[in-house]
């Protein structure tokens, strides 16, 4: 989910402009020739224009602002995927989906070995870099479906609808086994470990269940890293 901004904001100025420079162009002559019914000038058309050029533009970049500011709130800032806070009204949403409907879902947590050491060794800017190639190499593997937020740090997380602990262990190893194979630009090799869990039904609750996938990820830690484990 990766974004690109500034085609995006052209297209929104030239559109703003646009519309705006033809609204006013015909609010002036209906305005000059039907209600004041003088003829029209020069003067009396391009002025109104130019004021119409110039609304546009201040409209279109208030627009353009205004998505900047969304993309701000939604987005984690280096990763460009959701960030934890938006993350948490996907989970909310589909929790009431699960107990409306009796469908499940399962929640995937996982983080990078050692990654400290990668920005002790080789500085924050190429720790940056890292985190920027696993997020497109995890996101190309998930479904169009599937949740996918920098949770903090190092730390992802993965909301998969209609997916039981089975299916979530399967995806899950098949990223595990992806990030571990992977020749990451500077820093070569990198593992990764994995906590899964699934919605558990009615009486389930967002606290719960990241605390249990939270779990399961310590347990990856402590059986060795560079492994999935389920609550």
């Amino acid at each position: 989910m990766h974004r690109q901004i500034a085609p995006k904001k052209f297209l929104i100025y030239l559109l703003y402009t646009s519309l705006c420079c033809l609204l006013v162009a015909v609010l002036n002559i209906i305005h000059t020739r039907y209600i004041l019914k003088i003829e029209l000038s020069p003067e009396t058309f391009i002025i109104p224009v130019i004021a119409g050029l110039i609304f546009g533009l201040m409209m279109a970049h208030i627009k353009a602002l205004s998505a900047q500011l969304r993309e701000m709130a939604f987005t984690d800032s280096l990763t460009k995927i959701y960030n934890r806070l938006h993350f948490a009204h996907f989970l909310d949403a589909e929790i009431d989906k699960a107990k409306r409907y009796g469908t499940t879902f399962s929640i995937i947590f996982f983080d990078l070995d050692h990654f400290k050491l990668i920005n002790d060794t080789y500085g924050h800017q190429v720790g940056d870099e890292v985190l920027e190639q696993v997020t497109k190499l995890v996101d190309s593997m998930n479904r169009k479906a599937d949740i996918f937020a920098r949770y903090g740090g190092e730390e992802f997380i993965i909301l998969t609808p209609e997916t039981d602990i089975s299916g979530a262990m399967i995806h899950a190893e098949r990223l595990r086994d992806k990030i571990d194979k992977y020749n990451f630009k500077t820093v070569g090799h990198l593992t990764s470990s994995f906590g899964v869990t699934e919605f558990k039904g009615e009486n389930d609750s967002i606290e719960e269940l990241l605390d249990r996938a939270d779990i399961a990820l310590y347990q990856a830690k402590e059986l060795g890293r560079n492994r999935v484990e389920k609550a």
